[in-house]
């Protein structure tokens, strides 16, 4: 079965790559394109994609982190998957929150995009390594900052298990590469994110990650 995709970008050239991109993977099909938040959120609605990869630079009426949190809003929403040009905390941050359950730098998009489009498919979250390293480097403040500080609340009743599979998502693994790295069933990792989902009132993995990447913990076995 087809994964449905709408891919959504206000540049000519980048959306006819990214399209290029997913349409090379035989287990996915791009049903619709666009180029504006108001034009995404119709899309969505007409063709009812599987998953949306949502640029977050957008021209119009509103912005690609809108048009997230709009869309999330939707009955059976699809998963968003947020990309942009742009390593910025505050875009990063705000299509989290929104709802995205994964972000991908456009530069890492022939590596990871279609990878990420097949994880969000599951359920399962993805996040660039590069996005996630930039991240954590950018909160180079005292632990006191409130940021900090609030997300180390969050992730406080976090085991260390817990913490160790949030920590290797934000470096870009999926439910199966952590499996397969620490010896344990793929079930297994869902199961520990469920549980971290509700311990912290994270909305999914890749929120999570941000979490425990802005707590700067030293966490044990940590790859």
């Amino acid at each position: 079965m087809l994964t449905r995709v709408l891919i959504v970008d206000d540049e000519t050239m980048t959306l006819r790559n990214l399209v290029a991109i997913v349409e090379d993977e035989a287990s996915l099909e791009v049903v619709a394109t666009a180029q504006n938040g108001v034009d995404a959120l119709q899309q969505t609605r007409d063709t009812r994609p599987d998953v949306v990869v949502m640029d977050l630079y957008l021209p119009g009426e509103f912005d690609g982190v809108e048009a997230i949190r709009r869309i999330h809003t939707l009955l059976n929403p699809p998963r968003v998957i947020a990309t942009t040009s742009f390593d910025l905390e505050s875009y990063t941050r705000g299509a989290l929150e929104a709802g995205a359950v994964g972000f991908i730098l456009k530069n890492d998009a022939e590596t990871y995009l279609t990878r990420a489009i097949q994880a969000a498919a599951e359920g399962d979250p993805i996040v660039s390594p590069q996005t996630t390293s930039r991240l954590i480097k950018s909160f180079l403040k005292p632990t006191t900052a409130p940021e900090i500080a609030q997300s180390r609340e969050r992730i406080g009743s976090l085991t260390p298990r817990e913490l160790q599979v949030a920590h290797m998502i934000g470096h870009g693994k999926s439910y199966k590469q952590i499996a397969t790295e620490l010896h344990i069933a793929a079930d297994t990792v869902k199961s520990t994110v469920t549980r971290a989902l509700q311990k912290s009132g994270a909305d999914n993995g890749a929120q999570l990650a941000f979490f425990v990447g802005q707590a700067r913990l030293d966490i044990e076995g940590a790859v």
